[in-house]
């Protein structure tokens, strides 16, 4: 058991090193541009661990990507959260999560790979919010809302994020009073 938790805290290293890598490539290149070799090189670990872990290079971005909505969900259900995704304090912990990662989403961003931060949050909004597509009103809802908070996230971080979470929690809060979501 503690072999296998060793083995599982290198991987997780491994894996941070080339995240941090391909975030740094991708400031002085674009994506079509980064070689294998490049991450590697870079993250100072094998090509073999880079093949061991992903299959492309997408796949880097979107597996820390899930690790970040992850977390964030074992985040909310240790919090006990049963309110709605409309609600103030959820809007708020979403903003500070995002700040808290602002460095990664702004690289994503930047990189021309907003959709891959849409699909996922769109997901988990699902996922975590609406779980039976048979509340037809509510999915739909769901996936505005979910575009809405993407939007609004992109336009916070070409700010450089000068709002608080306080303040964009109130802000979406209020484009969404009185227009009907329970």
């Amino acid at each position: 058991m503690a072999e296998m938790k060793k083995k599982n805290s290198s991987n997780n290293f491994v894996k941070e090193c080339m995240v941090s890598a391909l975030m740094q490539l991708l400031k002085t290149k674009p994506m079509s541009e980064i070689t294998v070799t490049d991450i590697t090189d870079k993250a100072g670990v094998s090509r073999m661990s880079y093949y061991r872990n992903y299959s492309s290079k997408n796949e880097i971005l979107i597996d820390h990507l899930d690790g970040i909505f992850s977390n964030y969900m074992k985040m909310l259900k240790e919090w006990n959260y049963t309110g709605s995704c409309f609600d103030y304090d959820y809007l708020l912990e979403c903003f500070k999560y995002f700040g808290k990662h602002q460095q990664f989403l702004s690289c994503l961003l930047k990189s021309g790979m907003g959709d891959l931060l849409l699909n996922r949050l769109t997901k988990y909004i699902q996922k975590t919010f609406c779980p039976s597509a048979a509340d037809v009103v509510m999915y739909y809802k769901i996936q505005a809302f979910s575009g809405s908070i993407y939007s609004t996230y992109v336009a916070w971080n070409e700010r450089n994020n000068r709002e608080s979470p306080c303040k964009m929690a109130e802000i979406v809060c209020a484009i969404y009073d009185g227009i009907g979501i329970p």
